[in-house]
């Protein structure tokens, strides 16, 4: 597999700001991830928001189309900037690097027939005490503070 994404640790110059939301759906304290298929690490499923979407629509949108999953949001989790969390990436088919500004939702699934898309290497449910260890920087810290305080009534800001 070729790796289409890397994480610089800084902002280059020439980096743009994006938004981008992520669920992070539990059940029976099971994490739903999807194996990258541009860099082949396990993530949250998730993407860029779409002109005109919510953040609500993006996420389940998003998961929809990478998992078949259909989920309830139950509220915003924590919202990740800082580039010593993964939030730089670059794809190697850009001439520019992107600072992400990623909204993870927390969700529950509706629905359970999972089915892969083309953007995905494969799709499971993990115990959060035994998810891979091929984790994408920005994932694995959201699964830490997740796991940290699962009934937080705050919203993480880092």
């Amino acid at each position: 597999m070729e790796n289409k994404l890397t994480f610089p640790e800084e902002a280059p110059a020439d980096t743009k700001i994006t938004v981008g939301i992520a669920a992070l759906v539990i059940h029976e304290n099971k994490i739903l991830l999807e194996q990258r298929a541009d860099c082949g690490l396990w993530a949250c499923p998730g993407g860029r928001m779409e002109p005109g979407e919510n953040i609500s629509l993006t996420a389940t949108r998003e998961v929809k189309e990478e998992t078949n999953i259909d989920i309830e949001i139950k509220r915003i989790f924590a919202i990740y900037s800082d580039p010593k969390y993964g939030m730089v990436r670059r794809y190697t088919s850009d001439s520019f690097s992107q600072q992400c500004v990623d909204i993870y939702l927390l969700a529950a699934p509706l629905s359970f027939e999972i089915k892969k898309s083309d953007e995905s290497l494969r799709v499971e449910y993990f115990a959060l005490d035994n998810t891979p260890s091929n984790i994408a920087p920005f994932a694995r810290e959201v699964i830490k503070d997740y796991k940290r305080n699962p009934s937080a009534k705050f919203t993480i800001l880092k």
